[in-house]
Order: structure tokens, then C-alpha cells, then sequence
């Protein structure tokens, strides 16, 4: 088993499916934060451990291939899951709201201030 080529290709993917930008899954990991849960991060924390014990000749005997491919499992499960256009849509709808908030907010208190001033009675 290939951990290096398991950790890029789940980068590449997390880096589509979250919207993150990095060089290597330790890295988009980082980046994604709480877009990430926290037992995702933890099983791609296990691949990029078992990464760079894989890098070294004594160590590469220790790493727990089953283990990666759960991990990998669970990764690509969760992430085949994720809908960006989704994400983008109400990220969009949350900031419109946002706006109108503020406008309503506004346009209430200058109603009560032209009100208390006597303008509107």
C-alpha cells in the first residue's frame, strides 16, 4: 500500500470538497478547520502520522495498513457526502441575511428616533 499516494489523493479531494488550498493532506487538514469534524481530522491525522513513518525504513514496518484504509474509508465516505455548491448557496443566504438585518435594524431605529423627535405623529 502507498500511503504517500493515499494522502495525496485524499488532499486533492478534501482540497475540492472543502475549499481549501495546501500542498499535502497534513496541510489541507490544517487549513480546512472546523469544516472538518473532529473524528475526520483524527483519521486523516492517522494517515499523515503513518506517512511519515512510512518515510522511514524502521519505522515503515510499524505503520497499520488496515488502519489507513479505514481512515481512507472514512475520509472519502465523509467527503463524498460534502456538497459545495451547497455550502456556497447558504454561506450566500447567510451573508444576505446578514444585510437585511442590519437594514431593518436601521430603518427601525430611525423610525423610532423621527417618532421621539415628534416628526411622526
Amino acid at each position: 500500500m502507498d500511503v504517500k499516494k493515499t494522502a495525496d489523493s485524499l488532499a486533492a479531494r478534501m482540497a475540492t470538497q472543502l475549499r481549501v488550498k495546501g500542498e499535502g493532506l497534513a496541510e489541507v487538514t490544517a487549513k480546512a478547520g472546523r469544516r472538518l469534524p473532529r473524528h475526520m481530522r483524527s483519521a486523516a491525522e492517522t494517515i499523515v502520522q503513518a506517512q511519515t513513518m512510512a518515510e522511514h525504513p524502521k519505522l515503515a514496518r510499524l505503520v497499520d495498513e488496515r488502519e489507513i484504509r479505514r481512515a481512507e474509508r472514512k475520509l472519502a465516505k465523509y467527503l463524498a457526502r460534502q456538497n459545495p455548491r451547497a455550502e456556497r448557496l447558504n454561506e450566500t443566504l447567510d451573508v444576505i441575511a446578514k444585510i437585511a438585518f442590519v437594514i431593518f435594524v436601521i430603518v427601525l431605529a430611525v423610525f423610532f428616533f423621527l417618532l421621539w423627535r415628534g416628526y411622526l405623529t
